[in-house]
């Protein structure tokens, strides 16, 4: 009697695992500095005082904070993502980070992601880390990745073929991932490999060309993300004086991917002006705005419940725009998800 009762149990518990693990969370926030100080320009600096709340929210809220190669490897083996979970990240190896953010961090036993272009650690610039405070840092939970060897902008430039676009990305890369390997160890040849596009600017090729390479890659513009977002180009909330205060970083930190299950394009550079973008849900959506990098509300027409298309009211102005979506949900909190476009002269 008793094994016949269990075996009516099984199919029961399978059923309830399989919707646990259905149900399970792989979403998570991004968030991206450069400067951490009083005295670099606002456009790409968090203040002391900011950066100190911003901590303290996470400590006393209770979230994980994550290396990026972690969040990384949980979606590559599939396993489930804690609520809360936040991923610190850096570019440019700037030297608040050493002199400001270490010791902040420590308290809490936190790390950051940090995305390095080497050059100008080689050539000593004091406004960068050394390789050798980097080595410091990477003892207590820091991990550096791949931002190219020089800053260069990965997209084509005028008089560039596409051939010669192409090896200068692949050299770029490259030859910043081999600086990164021999200072700082065989283990930045990790996998996942990172990758931060200088400036969050590129095309679809040279993003292609990335993830052909094994890297998976981030951007700068806002979004929580999750699973399944485009690896080639994920998500991160920048963090500058204008765009976080403790209401604003809250707000972020709480925020949930859009269900996207596809957008078009992908290309950030522009053929027409205004895009045209397409949104392709896993199911309906309601309260859904999005709006341009000024505020400005775009035209929405739901093709379906699931399909959405977006354009802004007006021509986009250079060099650089996004279309950011949010939508209020349930819980009080928000979905929140951004592409960007460069739009030429």
């Amino acid at each position: 009697m008793l094994f016949k009762h269990i075996n009516r149990l099984i199919p029961i518990l399978v059923l309830m695992v399989g919707v646990s693990q259905a149900l399970a969370s792989t979403n998570a926030v991004i968030l991206m500095y450069h400067h951490i100080a009083d005295d670099t320009p606002p456009s790409t600096s968090v203040t002391l005082e900011q950066f100190d709340a911003h901590l303290d929210y996470l400590h006393q809220q209770n979230f994980q904070v994550w290396p990026l190669s972690k969040l990384v490897t949980h979606w590559q083996t599939q396993q489930p993502i804690p609520e809360k979970t936040v991923v610190l990240t850096a570019d440019d190896a700037y030297i608040s980070l050493y002199t400001h953010a270490f010791a902040r961090l420590a308290r809490y036993g936190w790390g950051m992601t940090v995305f390095v272009n080497a050059e100008p650690i080689d050539k000593g610039y004091r406004n960068f880390m050394s390789w050798t405070q980097m080595r410091e840092l990477q003892q207590h939970g820091f991990e550096f990745a791949n931002h190219t060897y020089s800053h260069s902008a990965l997209f084509p430039q005028p008089n560039e073929t596409e051939a010669d676009f192409i090896a200068r990305v692949k050299h770029e890369v490259e030859q910043g991932q081999q600086r990164l390997q021999h200072e700082l160890g065989e283990h930045t040849n990790r996998t996942p490999a990172l990758f931060a596009y200088p400036y969050g600017e590129y095309n679809e090729s040279a993003a292609n060309l990335i993830q052909q390479l094994g890297y998976t890659a981030v951007a700068q513009v806002s979004g929580a993300v999750n699973a399944h977002s485009d690896r080639r180009a994920l998500n991160r909330f920048p963090m500058a004086q204008a765009y976080a205060s403790l209401a604003d970083f809250q707000r972020k930190v709480h925020t949930q991917a859009l269900p996207l299950r596809a957008h078009t394009p992908f290309e950030p550079i522009i053929s027409q002006n205004p895009p045209i973008l397409r949104l392709t849900f896993e199911h309906p959506i309601s309260g859904l705005n999005c709006f341009t990098s000024q505020g400005e509300p775009l035209s929405l027409h739901w093709m379906s419940d699931t399909l959405l298309e977006m354009q802004a009211k007006h021509p986009l102005k250079p060099p650089r725009d996004r279309y950011a979506c949010t939508a209020r949900r349930a819980d009080g909190n928000w979905y929140w998800w951004g592409h960007p476009w460069i739009i030429r002269e």
